[in-house]
């Protein structure tokens, strides 16, 4: 880490005039959900945790109103004035610092422009969150470079709304929510309505969180809005038995059997996972706290096949993943992770026989894809933070 952080303190006093002692560092980290997939945007449950992949940014005041922010691992630079921020194609990642930039002024916080360097280790389209990462890094050093008194939550919901209002992204609060307030050694059980959270210790019996990814990155975009339009259609149909219903985490599984031969068979089947995996985020949460490992293990094998069943955002690839990963003992549970249609799966497994899970996938999954695994030991990290 500390090499990182003298990397980007070099590259920034090469490459402009500000005073090295004004400069500050922050780190935000990705995200891997445990389970409760696609419910956060329903208002639902989730169960995340921090992970060591993450964005480290390195910046200083320059006493203008321009933003230059310069990508060690991308290559490239971002440049635009406070007074300027409208979203451009050209930008890609830079956009996401507009709407950081346009969200801390929207909110009345004073900020200047700023040089930057930083450098991220999130896999991108990953399903591990990068720009979740890169938005609450960035939200964070204008935090310590102008001595803003930013609460948690509104650090969170200012990232929020830079990746679902200025990028378009209708994606739920989780990503950046975990990045700011993940905990060592623990998940978060986050309630996405009323935004409270418990921190759940992982059981102290020797696990490793393992992303497997199928190097195909995700591409769920058009097909997130689209679940998501679903959901809400679900409700508006759902609302004629029930009009107290606002979303479908007010819906229980014995209201949803009552009513679900009135709901089309896509809606059908879109709300059947939503509401069930609210049930499995809960009944994890309660496996974890037991130490329960048999029981987690069941629930996420469940959860994907749910997801690849009822809300069909798996592909071949990431079924193939949980199927090479399951079959060897001592792995608990695995799913995919992320929005699907490409990225990563998580499996929980007991520590001395994570070399067998990486040789079972390394020596069958490109036999069975034409694709080489990506495989990321992943310890569980703080959140957001100065270094």
């Amino acid at each position: 880490m500390e090499n990182r952080k003298n990397e980007l303190i070099e590259k920034l006093k090469q490459t402009s005039q500000i005073e090295e002692n004004e400069i500050k560092t922050a780190i935000a980290p990705g995200r891997v959900n445990l389970i409760g997939e696609h419910t956060d945007y329903n208002m639902g449950y989730v169960l995340p945790f921090a992970v060591d992949k993450d964005t480290m940014i390195s910046a200083a005041p320059n006493q203008t109103d321009r933003v230059s922010l310069m990508s060690l691992n991308l290559d490239n630079a971002t440049n635009f004035s406070l007074k300027d921020l409208e979203l451009t194609e050209a930008d890609s990642w830079g956009n996401y610092a507009k709407g950081i930039c346009y969200y801390l002024l929207q909110e009345g916080y004073e900020i200047g422009g700023i040089d930057g360097a930083l450098h991220s280790t999130v896999p991108i389209g990953s399903g591990m969150s990068s720009s979740a990462a890169l938005e609450v890094s960035i939200a964070y050093i204008f935090q310590l470079v102008f001595n803003l008194n930013i609460p948690d939550l509104d650090l969170i919901k200012i990232a929020f709304r830079a990746e679902r209002e200025f990028m378009g992204v209708q994606c739920g609060i989780m990503d950046q929510y975990v990045s700011v307030r993940g905990v060592k050694n623990s998940v978060i059980f986050i309630d996405c309505r009323s935004l409270d959270f418990e921190i759940i210790r992982i059981p102290d019996k020797d696990l490793q969180m393992v992303v497997l990814h199928t190097n195909i990155k995700r591409a769920a975009g058009s097909a997130l809005n689209q679940r998501k339009q679903e959901c809400f259609d679900a409700v508006k149909e759902l609302q004629k038995h029930d009009a107290s219903i606002e979303a479908l985490r007010d819906v229980s599984t014995e209201f949803f059997e009552k009513y679900k031969r009135s709901l089309p068979p896509i809606l059908r089947k879109r709300s059947q996972h939503i509401i069930y995996e609210n049930q499995r985020v809960i009944e994890a949460k309660h496996a974890l706290e037991d130490g329960d490992l048999e029981k987690l293990g069941k629930l996420m094998r469940e959860s994907h096949q749910s997801l690849a069943k009822l809300y069909e955002v798996s592909i071949k690839e990431l079924d193939i993943m949980v199927k090479l990963a399951i079959e060897v003992p001592g792995v608990i549970g695995c799913r995919m992770t992320g929005a699907g249609l490409g990225g990563a799966t998580i499996a929980v497994v007991e520590r001395d026989k994570v070399n067998n899970l990486i040789s079972n996938i390394t020596s069958k999954y490109q036999k069975l894809t034409g694709k080489e695994p990506l495989i990321y030991i992943c310890q569980i990290s703080d959140g957001v933070r100065e270094v």
